[in-house]
């Protein structure tokens, strides 16, 4: 087995989005009857396109919103929308594309407001070159306009938010930095609208050390509980240095961290993506390595008592993918669903369904292997972020394939039976 250990990097956040590409590559699985359907294949500049990375998300009606690293008109990054027209067809509307003051390399995920804003983060560009927090409100002639929330990379301020956004009941933003903060090793943030503009907090700032007092180099972002406690993931740090899930919690307006789990390498190491929270208060998330034979894992959290117990619910083994990658998305009956940028049939990577059983362990299905040879040459490849769950289909974004070789939005149905099972 191979080992965590701490990745050391300069301050270029280029460097930093090359964790993100650098592949790692056995559980008895079962492989359904594909039914998966490229919606979009992005074209490259100035299309709104390379480098889709991050989750989609739905609005009501099942539109899809997300952004892409690369393209747009300046090559900078974009935000997209895919909708269905009359005709059954999916089309891409470019809604904002960055030009580097205002942002450059959105990598996460988008979130609305009440009103249909959205909100989200840019890695680069900004004031300081460090990223930003944005706004993008739809106008009355039809057009985005994006505000600049908040220029990151001043005095102990982090930099690099690579993780999305989150929303209390008050309207306050929460999220994290990759990098930066009074100890080096990452934030998390909070962003406060006020009469004079959003005002930001540092809640917790992270050591930049291999081993304690406590995780950094936070990839994704917080989800929240019901008495305001954030969960996070750091993909280093922690007792055994494979990185750490953590919690903040609020008191007298002062957060306190508490590692709730250490990733030892065999329950898996590297997590670069965010948690998932069930209705009951459970964790879920993903590792990039770690696990029976080091390709990563999806692991479960389970609060009981004052402590957390940790569940691996799958160990991937290479025929099912490598690098697994979230957020993960859970369905009304528990089923877990996650996704792996390589592995699989051509190491193209996978879409995956973990489904709790009665007695023993989780019943794993593939629900798609990534093929972008295959004969009619447009499946995508390389999903590098989560699945989005919306009216009993999944929908998300890979980094590349398509018959532009750019990425593609897809679509997996889920309500028919599966069929066409095979037993590794």
């Amino acid at each position: 087995m191979r080992y965590p250990k701490f990745n050391t990097l300069g301050n270029s956040a280029s460097a930093i989005l090359l964790l993100f590409y650098l592949g790692a590559a056995f559980v008895t699985t079962a492989a359904a009857k594909s039914r998966e359907h490229v919606i979009y294949a992005f074209a490259g500049y100035p299309d709104c396109g390379n480098l889709p990375t991050a989750r989609l998300i739905a609005d009501a009606d099942g539109n899809l919103y997300g952004t892409t690293l690369d393209g747009g008109a300046d090559r900078d990054g974009c935000i997209f929308e895919v909708s269905r027209d009359t005709n059954g067809s999916w089309n891409e509307t470019i809604l904002h594309s960055f030009s580097g003051i205002d942002g450059n390399g959105p990598t996460a995920a988008l979130v609305f407001d009440k009103l249909g804003n959205l909100y989200g983060t840019t890695v680069q560009g900004g004031v300081y070159g460090s990223g930003v927090a944005f706004e993008l409100r739809p106008s009355s002639n039809g057009e985005w306009v994006e505000t600049v929330l908040h220029n990151f990379g001043g005095a102990n301020d982090g930099f690099a938010p690579l993780s999305e956004l989150i929303f209390d009941k008050d309207g306050n933003l929460y999220g994290t930095t990759y990098l930066g903060g009074e100890h080096r090793g990452g934030t998390v943030f909070e962003l406060s609208p006020s009469p004079g503009g959003w005002v930001e907090t540092i809640l917790h700032s992270f050591y930049a050390s291999v081993i304690g007092p406590g995780g950094n180099l936070p990839v994704g972002g917080v989800v929240m509980d019901g008495e305001g406690n954030l969960y996070g993931a750091t993909e280093a740090g922690g007792a055994y240095a494979g990185g750490a899930v953590y919690e903040l919690s609020p008191k007298n307006g002062v957060y306190r961290q508490h590692l709730i789990h250490s990733f030892s390498g065999y329950d898996g190491a590297e997590p670069k993506s965010g948690l998932a929270m069930d209705p009951s208060g459970n964790l879920y998330g993903t590792t990039y390595s770690g696990g029976v034979s080091d390709l990563g894992t999806v692991f479960k959290l389970t609060k009981i008592g004052w402590k957390w117990a940790e569940s691996v619910l799958l160990s991937l083994n290479g025929n099912d993918g490598y690098l697994a990658v979230g957020p993960v998305a859970i369905d009304d009956d528990g089923n877990v669903y996650a996704a792996a940028i390589f592995g699989g049939l051509n190491a193209n990577g996978s879409v995956l369904k973990l489904a709790p059983t009665t007695t023993g362990p989780w019943r794993e299905t593939i629900l798609h292997l990534f093929d972008f040879r295959a004969p009619d040459g447009v499946d995508g490849a390389q999903p590098y972020a989560g699945v989005t769950l919306d009216r009993g289909q999944l929908f998300g974004t890979t980094s590349s394939g398509g018959i532009h070789y750019a990425g593609t939005v897809f679509r997996i149905r889920l309500r028919h039976p599966e069929t066409a099972e095979q037993q590794f």
